[in-house]
């Protein structure tokens, strides 16, 4: 990315138009196969949970207490018995046992955090029904080779299209039917929206455009908005189908473990916070993680003056590890080697400027 575009659009946040020649093939079909799309990752786990319960009575539905606060706050305006659960997000180091959820009316929601999870499923029928999501793992290989009996992914992350997410399972049959198709018109001007959102951006991108970055933000900001405050499964539009699909068999993660596999040694040792492994599997990106919230804000605040726009996954969220909070810098497809020595020359900045605090 040239140095004047930068400084126009910065690195990260949402996705511009991106087309699917341009990326890198995966044979997708040789890992998942039994598989359903969706407008979105909530649509695809509403989908198996009311798909469950069309035969079988459940008593809780319990979810990690370290989630995303949109999602959490989504599925306990659609389910009435959510509970939660501790575990510690950024130690996949340690085992968590699965044995402690023994109810088998229950329905246990497990996270692939930053794709570095992978979960031992327990053996036997008489026991709860677990359910991955891979929102933040796509395509890692806890993600590719997932046990537990149902998964989900939010793709739009992953994606560069306005709306995209999985429902599926190496395990198991998805049988639930097919979502109605009340309130598709909706979902195809929220898509349409995002879509015009999405051109805003690339226009700017291109330096031929007399729209501003709050332009396209404004549009985001909406349609966020509206999904927030929607609760039912949605047919998917066939037209959208066909584009989630000429999109879906791409290898973003070759992308991310170069990237990643690049920084690697680049950034120098700090106390101030620590990168999450990615050696034996890719992270969703560069993921910082720190001990204090004021000092997560400091580095994302001298990102973000530098043109890097980082995500914090996710903000309140309780956690006794005395690493607790996370911030992910964006190396999917759309960077390259430069781009990955700009995010790791300005984090250098930054950690020399502490270090020469007296």
């Amino acid at each position: 990315m040239g140095q004047q575009m930068l400084e126009k659009i910065g690195l990260g946040s949402y996705f511009n138009t991106t087309t699917p020649t341009e990326l890198q093939a995966l044979e997708l079909d040789n890992y998942l196969n039994n598989y359903e799309l969706f407008y979105t990752g909530r649509h695809a786990a509403k989908y198996i949970i009311d798909g469950l319960l069309k035969t079988r009575t459940n008593n809780t539905i319990w979810l990690p207490a370290y989630y995303c606060q949109h999602v959490t706050r989504w599925m306990r305006q659609c389910y009435s018995n959510i509970s939660f659960y501790d575990i510690d997000p950024f130690s996949p180091e340690e085992t968590f046992s699965l044995d402690q959820f023994t109810e088998e009316q229950d329905i246990v929601i497990l996270n692939n955090f930053w794709g570095l999870y992978t979960y031992t499923i327990p053996n036997g029928k008489n026991r709860p029904i677990f359910i991955e999501d891979h929102s933040h793992g796509w395509l890692s290989n806890s993600c590719l080779h997932s046990q537990a009996d149902y998964c989900f992914a939010s793709l739009r992350k992953t994606l560069p299209i306005p709306l995209s997410g999985i429902a599926w399972s190496n395990t198991n049959r998805l049988n639930f039917g097919a979502p109605d198709n009340r309130e598709q018109e909706a979902f195809i001007g929220a898509w349409d929206q995002m879509e015009k959102a999405m051109s805003m951006k690339t226009a700017l991108l291109n330096g031929s455009t007399p729209y501003q970055k709050e332009d396209y933000l404004s549009k985001i900001n909406d349609f966020e908005l509206f999904l927030d405050q929607q609760h039912r499964v949605v047919a998917l539009y066939e037209a959208h189908k066909k584009v989630i699909r000429a999109y879906l068999h791409k290898d973003y993660r070759a992308y991310k473990t170069e990237n990643l596999a690049y920084l690697n040694g680049k950034i120098k040792n700090t106390k101030a916070f620590k990168i999450l492994d990615s050696a034996k599997n890719f992270t969703f990106g560069l993921s910082l993680v720190f001990k204090d919230r004021e000092t997560l804000r400091d580095v994302k605040s001298y990102l973000v003056k530098n043109n890097i726009f980082p995500a914090e996954l996710w903000p309140d969220n309780p956690s006794a590890s005395d690493w607790k909070y996370l911030i992910n810098v964006h190396t999917d497809f759309r960077y390259n080697h430069a781009d990955m020595d700009y995010i790791a020359m300005t984090l250098n900045d930054w950690i020399k400027s502490q270090q020469s605090k007296p």
